[in-house]
């Protein structure tokens, strides 16, 4: 046992050329090799799999998982590592093949599964998995994601055959509402080295708090980080755009990180941190994202004292700082144009629109949602 590996860490595995033969190609000797490593230095076994985690992520361009290891930098010089190496093994192959046929199947085994693993992780990088694809062709993405997943990990994949919403618990409890027609998959690594699942079709995700292990929902082009919160993601592969809708918390929403022909490239645009009652539709054509409030604003659910929404002859500006309390919504307004402006109303169950057309009727001014916010228009309130 060659005792360069005792000290070594993910990023040392990652790069290493016997670590990446037997990942893109196992064998019966390097199964035996690191079997015999991870038993006389069993402490090493965390980071082993947190290597395996980590080349999975370089290949799938998982930027949020891969970038805590690897720098933009390294990170691309690891994807032309991984495609010498297979380049290397089509040559051996092309080698093999053209000499006399030996029989000696257990080699020649060996050079067939290095072969179909050469195959798959050149037409990951190839394609640019998660990476570029024709801007009118977003379909099949999922299945794309699956089939690059399973050739280095254990996918574990539920899919929702029935008629009605189902409720399907993730190995750390958090829990998945799958509408029909939709599959959730995670790798074999989930609530180990990481919390990430990937999604087609619509789900309502109740995430368990994890402080230490952000929760990923990868679907389509869109991806969403949460650590403990309630969440609607909709992400058809047939779909034009995938839409993210907060319930409970807060979760943070990107693009992925596209990749072209080896090279990374940034986000497009910068994260978006979505707040209850707010949601984000991403055109997947045009690659943008919209931020808008959702179409009925519900009171927050933690707020141990909600406003009761009845004024007499009361300042607008209470009226106002009322709604930022009970939804969570920021309203943008002029507090000098509307010291003067009052009103008088009680409201039950008006929506948050009702509300506001009330109000602003009441005191002459207008509003618009602009951003997931509202902003009120007025030119003021005679004293």
């Amino acid at each position: 046992m060659d005792n360069t590996y005792e000290h070594f860490g993910p990023v040392d595995f990652v790069t290493d050329d016997q670590f990446l033969r037997h990942r893109l190609a196992p064998s019966a000797n390097s199964e035996a090799f690191w079997a015999e490593y991870l038993g006389i230095y069993p402490n090493k076994k965390t980071e082993w799999l947190q290597a395996g985690e980590l080349l999975n992520a370089v290949l799938l361009g998982l930027t949020s998982y891969s970038r805590t290891y690897l720098s933009e930098e390294e990170e691309a010089k690891l994807l032309d590592r991984i495609l010498r190496t297979t380049e290397a093994y089509d040559a051996d192959i092309r080698t093999q093949e053209a000499a006399p046929v030996k029989p000696l199947r257990e080699s020649s085994g060996w050079y067939r599964r290095a072969a179909v693993a050469a195959a798959v992780a050149l037409a990951v990088i190839a394609t640019g998995y998660l990476a570029w694809r024709p801007k009118n062709s977003p379909q099949g993405r999922y299945a794309e994601t699956i089939t690059a997943l399973e050739s280095t990990s254990t996918v574990t994949r539920h899919t929702n055959k029935s008629a009605q919403p189902e409720l399907y618990y993730l190995p750390d409890s958090s829990s998945v509402m799958l509408s029909p027609k939709s599959e959730v998959s995670f790798t074999s690594a989930y609530n180990q080295q990481n919390r990430s699942v990937y999604l087609s079709g619509k789900a309502t995700l109740d995430v368990v708090p994890n402080a230490g292990k952000p929760f990923y929902v990868y679907a389509n082009e869109v991806v969403t980080k949460v650590l403990g919160t309630k969440f609607e993601v909709v992400a058809f592969d047939d779909g034009s755009d995938v839409t993210v809708k907060v319930l409970d918390g807060k979760v943070t929403v990107y693009q992925n990180n596209v990749r072209n022909n080896g090279a990374i490239g940034a986000p497009k645009q910068s994260a978006i941190l979505l707040l209850p009652n707010q949601l984000v539709v991403f055109d997947r054509k045009a690659e943008l994202f919209d931020k808008r409030l959702v179409e009925n604003p519900v009171s927050l659910p933690d707020i141990k004292s909600l406003p009761r929404f009845e004024y007499e002859d009361a300042y607008a500006v209470r009226f106002f700082e009322d709604i930022k309390k009970a939804y969570g919504v920021n309203v943008v307004y002029n507090p000098e144009l509307l010291e003067n402006c009052q009103f008088s109303a009680a409201f039950s169950d008006e929506s948050l629109p009702e509300k506001l057309n009330v109000v602003c009727k009441t005191i002459g001014a207008s509003y618009e949602i602009i951003d997931a916010q509202v902003v009120i228009t007025t030119t003021g309130c005679k004293p």
